[in-house]
């Protein structure tokens, strides 16, 4: 009999700590196996800010999905970690769909509710971004710039996108606050 493949992916905004507290449960998870689409843009385009003619951004989540269905496809009570960005319900339901059709039998959200001065002050901490204010520095050249209120805005937004992500076909959707204790998978 098959063991059921599950599959943990981190949903929430820029700045909201995804990345740092998915290595964190890599690290305290040693039999968890990581998918990163932030990490296929980097090692294949050296930056996560690529151009949005390049067609980076729909190469690496070809290269994530063939990543994600061999795994998936091959593999028998697998346990993954997705780090990868869906912004609307939409979004999150066909990542459901193709996770479901790669064999993945347990999708689980892990939905970050930072607080807002929280992911303000991370945001501001990425590498590749600075405020708009700053543009006249001349150190600021492989930079990214977002108005000063970037964080706050995508907070709102993003908030406002996940409303219904209870009803978004997740098995289940644990809401993870990355400033408290890391959370036990099992």
């Amino acid at each position: 009999m098959k063991k059921p493949n599950t599959v943990f992916v981190l949903v929430g905004q820029r700045g909201s700590g995804k990345s740092h507290y998915g290595s964190r449960l890599l690290e305290a998870t040693p039999e968890m196996q990581g998918v990163s689409r932030d990490e296929i843009l980097i090692r294949l385009f050296g930056s996560v800010y690529t151009s949005a003619y390049s067609g980076a951004n729909t190469y690496a989540l070809h290269v994530m999905h063939r990543l994600l269905s061999r795994k998936l496809s091959t593999q028998s009570g697998i346990t993954l970690l997705l780090d990868c960005w869906t912004g609307s319900s939409g979004e999150r339901e066909r990542l459901l769909q193709k996770l479901r059709e790669y064999g993945a039998d347990n999708v689980v959200a892990l939905y970050f509710v930072t607080p807002l001065e929280v992911v303000e002050e991370w945001f501001w901490k990425k590498p590749g971004i600075a405020k708009s204010g700053d543009r006249k520095n001349p150190h600021n050249e492989d930079v990214i710039f977002f108005s000063e209120n970037a964080p706050r805005h995508d907070h709102g937004l993003f908030h406002e996108l996940a409303e219904h992500i209870d009803s978004d076909g997740f098995d289940e959707v644990i809401r993870v606050n990355p400033t408290k204790e890391l959370i036990t998978l099992t």
